[in-house]
């Protein structure tokens, strides 16, 4: 497996239409999820800075999709929250179908990491959101955050709750927290494990 710096960001990208973005070739790893699940911090954590991905109190702030090019081998893509709060019926028809757009035209996806906050489990939108991808084919993988407010038992419960989707092809289901660190390791690894497979395949 290639020894990837996540630290060098070489290109940061922003698109609000997809046209703009479709001639991108890099294997891209994308981070969706509820506003206001921590999206912006665990891509924070994950790439070892303190403000490349914008955070803030006001959920479904970012409306836009965003290519973090990493090390000139992959993208980490953000893309704008399900869920949004406090924005106008026009730009969620616009956010919609610009995220419609990604999913189901780029060829380049490789995995969707999907955020879960673990101390309100899934939610009607995420389940609609899962059975999305599932639809296009897309490769998911459960991503839990702040888990650190989190007991053993709890996370057991979690487990015990989300049983159905650790029996699907995908890595396990991974508890994360930006405040203690937990998972961002094993998260990084993950993700070069799938952009190493592609790479042998192509």
């Amino acid at each position: 497996m290639k020894s990837i710096n996540f630290n060098f960001i070489d290109k940061v990208l922003s698109f609000k239409k997809f046209e703009y973005q479709k001639n991108l070739i890099l294997p891209e790893v994308c981070f969706a999820g509820r506003s206001n699940v921590g999206k912006s911090s665990l891509i924070n954590s994950l790439l070892n800075r303190k403000n490349i991905a914008r955070t803030s109190k006001r959920p479904g702030q970012t409306k836009t999709i965003l290519f973090y090019r990493i090390d000139n081998y992959f993208s980490l893509v953000d893309v704008p929250g399900y869920g949004y709060a406090e924005i106008s019926k026009k730009n969620v028809t616009e956010i919609s179908m610009l995220l419609n757009q990604y999913f189901t035209i780029s060829k380049n996806i490789k995995i969707v990491c999907v955020l879960i906050d673990s101390r309100h489990g899934l939610k009607k939108m995420d389940l609609e959101f899962l059975s999305f991808l599932e639809k296009n084919k897309l490769y998911f993988k459960l991503v839990l955050t702040k888990t650190d407010k989190l007991t053993k038992s709890n996370k057991e419960k979690i487990l015990k709750n989300l049983s159905n989707f650790e029996k699907k092809p995908s890595y396990k289901i991974l508890f994360t927290s930006t405040k203690t660190k937990e998972g961002i390791k094993e998260l990084k690894n993950d993700i070069l494990q799938i952009i190493s497979k592609n790479e042998k395949r192509t």
